[in-house]
């Protein structure tokens, strides 16, 4: 079954006639009366009745017209998204990473690759660090973007930007609108921690240790969203991301709501790194995505500091 034999095959039923079929399709009647018995013999059916005042579809012919606009639509959708591929960046890019990371520096990115690309399709997994780098490996995911990502031979790390983890207080705390605390000064406080199975989380546990300083950890919890709400109400301070905190400071660090970032020395830092695999061959959608983050990466400063304050 050929699909010049279905054009041919549903001109006649949607004409009424081969007469009218053959002037749509530019062909002579002996030429479409060839076709149609061709795809007849092929069937095993007999796909029209024939008779003196015109023809009418058989049964078998119903059901074959029903399949055939299926077929011949299909056709055209598939040769509509591969001149649309022809003609510039089209298609789906599957990113894993984690809150901090999706919600805070991903959509700056993902905005840009819209604007320039409006056939691209990125799709955002959110999961923690270890879950995200299991389903690159499975290849539930084209890239992921993570903080501090565990090694593995397997696959390539790029770090994209180095940001500070900043101490941050409510607006009632002693510490609000100071510049600076020393490390000893932290000792025995409430605190909301991010749980130690994120990096950061870890990262923030190690850094204590290496100061000497134990807290009082009042909450824990994986969501530095939920870290940065029971600061803002008072329940302790905590360790954020400054691109957590960005919309509460201003550019010189100042306090303009209800949080503020106090320095700690020495001062904290986090990777946020791409993962992809070694030898990692992408198609054009992918490749724009992995352009736009690395440019972000590069000007990530102002893109934080250009989200809307409160």
């Amino acid at each position: 079954m050929e699909l010049h034999q279905l054009k041919c095959f549903i001109a006649v039923i949607e004409e009424g006639g081969f007469n009218r079929a053959t002037t749509r399709l530019h062909i002579t009647q002996p030429a479409l009366s060839y076709q149609i018995k061709q795809l007849e013999d092929e069937l095993g059916a007999s796909l029209f009745h024939r008779r003196p005042r015109g023809i009418s579809p058989t049964e078998a012919g119903r059901v074959l017209f029903q399949h055939a606009q299926d077929v011949i639509e299909r056709v055209r959708q598939a040769r509509r998204a591969i001149e649309r591929l022809s003609k510039g960046v089209v298609g789906e890019i599957r990113i894993g990473t984690v809150n901090s990371v999706g919600i805070y520096f991903l959509p700056p990115v993902l905005q840009k690759i819209k604007e320039k690309y409006p056939l691209a399709r990125p799709t955002v997994m959110y999961r923690r660090g270890g879950e995200v780098m299991e389903a690159l490996l499975s290849s539930q995911v084209d890239v992921a973007v993570l903080a501090n990502p565990r090694p593995d031979r397997r696959l390539n790390f790029e770090t994209i930007i180095e940001e500070k983890v900043s101490l941050v207080c409510s607006k009632g705390h002693p510490f609000f609108g100071r510049t600076s605390v020393q490390p000893h000064e932290l000792r025995g406080l409430p605190f909301i921690s991010l749980t130690q199975e994120t990096p950061t989380g870890m990262l923030v546990k190690d850094y204590l240790a290496k100061l000497g300083v134990s807290v009082d950890v009042v909450v824990s919890t994986p969501n530095v969203d939920t870290v940065r709400k029971m600061v803002e109400v008072g329940l302790g301070v905590a360790f954020l991301p400054d691109m957590v905190t960005s919309a509460d400071v201003s550019c010189d660090g100042k306090p303009i709501d209800l949080i503020s970032r106090v320095e700690v020395r020495p001062s904290l830092t986090r990777k946020i790194v791409l993962v992809t695999w070694k030898k990692f061959q992408c198609g054009q959608v992918v490749q724009a995505f992995l352009d736009e983050l690395r440019w972000h990466g590069g000007h990530w400063k102002a893109c934080v500091e250009s989200r809307p304050r409160k």
